[in-house]
């Protein structure tokens, strides 16, 4: 049963109150970026719903049957829906199963709790079958959705749903969680926060990856090809062996978008210095052309391309624009 992290405080205490005054509704989505913890709420949630005595603050006391149950990944009435192995969909049978019959029935407890993660990937017939049961729910019951995009989702789940939104947490709150749940130093922490786009409980795994590394590496040799200081040819193959194409076009995108938002608003800092002496240097209408470039890759990477060409292609821009040439 752990604790609350800080950013979720402010949406724990709304939904708190609101359960306190007998208006808890029957179905929740939760919002938000990848990284900011929505599942870990969700399961929070579920505790505290079905624990026998639960802390004044809301979260489960931890010590009840239920809780020793939840504990044991073993409580009946805590079920939780995702894509089979293998599979990028929810499908429909993983919904009919959920809403067949008795399933929705109230259990052993008050209360019995669904969490579909991520309900973006039901495919339609999965979703026209949840449906049903949030246009008739069942007393008791609460239906958890979780989606970093929930734009994907139809109307007709989204208007039947109570939503909480989940931002991006502020940048020195995760940069506190960061540090003291890793041991890292603040500026690594900052740093490994940008590398996971702002989303904090992404950086464990880049920690364990040792991601970070990686990373600099390979931002050493951009901002060389800058320079003239390292080969065009030679930078492509050597980062191809290391890593596949699309997750170095994911760097290529992150370095332009943060030395954009550097040049838009001059008095930011970057957590990476070689980005920093770039974007001292760099037109920002070029960069903006590079971008474009880069979004127009992500979007054919998947296709049957050659990957050394298109890395180089792309590098050959990079050293052009940032030497001024356009």
């Amino acid at each position: 049963m752990s604790d609350l992290l800080p950013w979720h405080h402010p949406s724990w205490h709304r939904l708190l109150e609101t359960r306190q005054q007998g208006r808890m509704p029957h179905a929740l989505l939760l919002s938000g970026a990848e990284g900011v913890g929505k599942a870990r709420f969700a399961r929070q949630l579920a505790e505290s719903l079905l624990c026998e005595q639960p802390a004044e603050n809301g979260l489960a006391g931890g010590k009840c049957r239920q809780c020793l149950l939840l504990k044991a990944d073993s409580h009946p009435d805590l079920r939780q829906v995702g894509p089979e192995e293998g599979k990028q969909q929810i499908g429909i049978e993983a919904v009919r199963e959920l809403v067949a019959g008795n399933t929705l029935s109230v259990g052993e407890d008050a209360h019995r709790v669904f969490i579909i993660d991520p309900a973006d990937s039901m495919s339609r017939a999965a979703a026209n079958a949840l449906l049903k049961t949030l246009e008739e729910p069942i007393p008791g019951s609460l239906i958890v959705l979780l989606s970093a995009r929930s734009d994907r989702l139809p109307v007709t789940i989204r208007s039947r749903c109570q939503m909480l939104a989940f931002a991006l947490p502020e940048e020195e709150a995760s940069i506190a969680w960061i540090a003291e749940n890793t041991g890292m130093q603040p500026e690594q922490a900052r740093q490994l926060l940008q590398l996971a786009g702002g989303a904090p409980l992404k950086v464990p795994a880049l920690i364990e990856r040792d991601e970070l590394q990686r990373h600099n590496r390979l931002l050493e040799d951009f901002a060389a090809i800058a320079v003239g200081g390292a080969s065009v040819v030679q930078t492509g193959e050597s980062w191809l062996k290391e890593t596949g194409l699309p997750h170095l076009l994911k760097y290529l995108v992150a370095w332009l978008s943060a030395i954009i938002r550097s040049k838009m608003a001059p008095a930011s800092q970057l957590a990476f210095p070689p980005l920093q002496t770039l974007s001292e240097r760099l037109d920002l209408r070029l960069a903006y052309q590079l971008l474009d470039r880069l979004y127009d890759a992500e979007r054919m990477s998947m296709n049957n391309l050659n990957p050394q060409l298109v890395l180089e292609s792309i590098l050959l821009e990079w050293s052009r624009i940032a030497k001024g040439e356009g």
